[in-house]
């Protein structure tokens, strides 16, 4: 009987531990690093993009850090530079990533990973909460694993009653 109850204790134990322990990154983690590459679209022709992810604050949160530099062209002959910042965070209660991204064009986009639309190589977040955008729209951000050291970016907009178009597309490798 005691030994019952002591493997019952242990394994109740152990059980909580493992989840205390869940990764509540684990399907982000390959992000963590430096990653450099080139992006299409965006109104330009090509850009250079540079992002980091990483953990910070006791692995609570993925800071994003993300700049690309375009090209001039005939429609903006002085080039552009876009930057965003952005965390990742695990909303407990509803047990899904909320991505936090604030650009410098002045859009506050709050995403969250959609279960439905990801996969193991792609992962799918989209807009709950767009701050200074047309009243309405939406905005979908994909990343798809190509291999560890190699991932494209997607950044869908729709606009209301409209299907999503893709405004740019980036491919990265890790550093």
């Amino acid at each position: 009987m005691i030994q019952r109850t002591v493997l019952i204790l242990a394994l109740t134990l152990l059980t909580g531990l493992s989840s205390a322990q869940r990764d509540n990154f684990e399907s982000v983690n390959f992000l963590i690093g430096e990653w450099t590459g080139t992006g299409s679209g965006f109104g330009n022709n090509q850009s250079k993009i540079e992002s980091v992810f990483r953990l910070i604050m006791d692995r609570k949160y993925i800071e994003v850090t993300n700049e690309s530099q375009f090209e001039p062209n005939e429609k903006n002959l002085d080039g552009e530079h876009h930057i965003d910042r952005g965390f990742i965070s695990f909303d407990k209660a509803r047990k899904l990533l909320v991505y936090r991204q604030f650009n410098n064009e002045g859009y506050v986009n709050q995403y969250v990973l959609s279960d439905s639309l990801s996969t193991e190589a792609d992962l799918v977040f989209e807009t709950e909460a767009i701050e200074n955008f047309v009243p309405g729209g939406k905005a979908r951000f994909t990343i798809k694993k190509i291999a560890e050291n190699k991932i494209e970016t997607t950044f869908d907009v729709s606009f209301p009653n409209k299907d999503f178009s893709c405004f740019g597309i980036n491919t990265l490798e890790k550093k």
